[in-house]
């Protein structure tokens, strides 16, 4: 039987009519519209298939929802189907719900984007009172991404802590991911418009878009609607309404913790797109690319079609997604996975908004080893130098990572064409991923347990061992 799948997904025009932001369901608990939504169903249908994927993908083009697709399970204990209205934790997505709040208190006159943050907060050391707003939205306040130390509710205690040793660039120049500048940002957010963080989002965010499901972990779950478990590699399952790291204090909120459904963020993206939240000289402020090529909570970068898109990721403990917005077609991609395996969701990340754009699907997808094959080869390997190969199960493909003392390589145990496994490591060219077959991988012995690995697409075969 051949293993390698080709998926080819044409089509030449949108069919889409209007709906309302509740979806009907239609076959499967899906709801699609046209030949874009059938051809989206069909790719997430083979990735979920192959690749294990769980969760659910919305897409939408020209104002209107083409298609939302759920798959899984919500729960692997009660095997209960994940549904388009399942809730689930959206991690450093958060940060674009924070920034627009900001933006929103800005244009209420409460603040403005290049006060100091000293204006703010209490505690800000001397050596940081250049740092602005502006700087803790865009990743330029020149704290380095390693200051992380500190957690709970106090914030004179933090704020000193996240900004020990002050600037390491001059603040503005150079970007630099720094998750607890939203941490800062969430106080300053909660000061300017006198209510805690999580309400002055209610109030802010989720209620003029009419996010009624939505929630923050720590919250009670909301009536008639189901809450996914993600499924953890490192540490236990948990609930989207459970804290990944103990509370919701300092050490995570404004960075992450909105949970939430795909029919939601649909909303907030309609109440965004329509001038409810935002006006457009915010909206334009909020998505100019600055260093690194990030905005204001936003990735900036390009979509298929080499028009705009604004986008964010997210990954915590059982939870991935990702929401990409494309101003020139007035639609986006919501792509929310209670797994933590980010190769499914890239690869329907990539190849949804290639069928959004009207662009052919081309992918070569790797059969999943026999389960038997993996129980007896998983594990950690070493060659003669002490560089080390590592074989673990994913909720997809098996992955490979080789640790050669300086840079690592990233790959997958896949089946090719051939019947045998193969190491694949994902390529992208011209913005589209695929998977390269970087040759064949020869375990040793044939039966029990494998006690060596040689990757035989190299001259010599390079040899691992238990």
């Amino acid at each position: 039987m051949k293993r390698n799948f080709q998926l080819l997904i044409c089509f030449l025009a949108f069919q889409c009519s209007s709906l309302s932001c509740s979806f009907a369901q239609s076959q499967e608990g899906d709801y699609v519209k046209g030949e874009t939504g059938e051809s989206i169903r069909e790719f997430v249908n083979t990735i979920h298939e192959r690749l294990g994927f769980s969760g659910v993908v919305l897409a939408g083009r020209d104002g209107k929802v083409v298609a939302a697709i759920p798959r899984g399970e919500s729960n692997q204990k009660s095997k209960k189907p994940v549904q388009f209205t399942s809730l689930f934790e959206i991690a450093s997505c958060t940060k674009s719900f924070t920034a627009i709040a900001i933006l929103r208190l800005a244009e209420d006159g409460k603040l403005s984007l290049d006060d100091p943050i000293a204006k703010h907060l209490p505690g800000v050391p001397a050596n940081c009172q250049s740092i602005t707003i502006r700087h803790l939205l865009a990743h330029t306040s020149g704290i380095p991404g390693t200051n992380t130390n500190g957690s709970g509710d106090d914030v004179t205690k933090v704020t000193p802590t996240f900004l020990v040793g002050g600037p390491k660039n001059t603040p503005g120049q150079n970007h630099e991911y720094w998750n607890q500048g939203y941490s800062l940002l969430s106080e300053i957010i909660a000061r300017a418009s006198g209510q805690p963080y999580t309400d002055a989002m209610r109030s802010l965010i989720f209620d003029p878009s009419g996010m009624a499901a939505s929630r923050f972990t720590g919250d009670p779950a909301p009536t008639g609607i189901d809450v996914t478990v993600g499924v953890a590699s490192r540490g236990a399952s948990r609930s989207a309404l459970e804290h990944p790291y103990g509370s919701y204090g300092f050490q995570y909120r404004g960075m992450g913790g909105i949970v939430t459904n795909v029919q939601d963020l649909w909303k907030w993206d309609r109440a965004l797109a329509n001038g409810k939240l935002l006006t457009d000289e915010s909206l334009g402020t909020m998505v100019k690319s600055g260093p690194g090529d990030y905005g204001l909570g936003w990735k900036i970068g390009k979509a298929t079609d080499r028009s705009d898109c604004h986008f964010h990721g997210g990954s915590v403990r059982g939870f991935v997604s990702e929401i990409r917005r494309f101003p020139s077609i007035d639609g986006g991609i919501f792509i929310l996975s209670n797994y933590e395996d980010t190769l499914p969701l890239k690869i329907i990340q990539n190849g949804v908004e290639r069928i959004l754009f009207g662009k052919p699907v081309d992918m070569a997808i790797p059969g999943a080893p026999d389960q038997k094959l993996l129980a007896r080869v998983a594990g950690e390997y070493v060659d003669n130098k002490n560089r080390k190969l590592v074989i673990a199960a994913s909720s997809g493909l098996p992955t490979l990572r080789i640790y050669w003392g300086g840079p690592v390589t990233y790959g997958y145990l896949g089946v090719a064409d051939d019947g045998i496994p193969h190491l694949f490591m994902l390529n992208t060219t011209d913005g589209i991923i695929n998977f390269k077959d970087d040759g064949a991988l020869k375990f040793s012995p044939s039966t029990g347990r494998g006690k060596s690995v040689s990757m035989t697409g190299l001259t010599p075969p390079l040899v691992f061992e238990r």
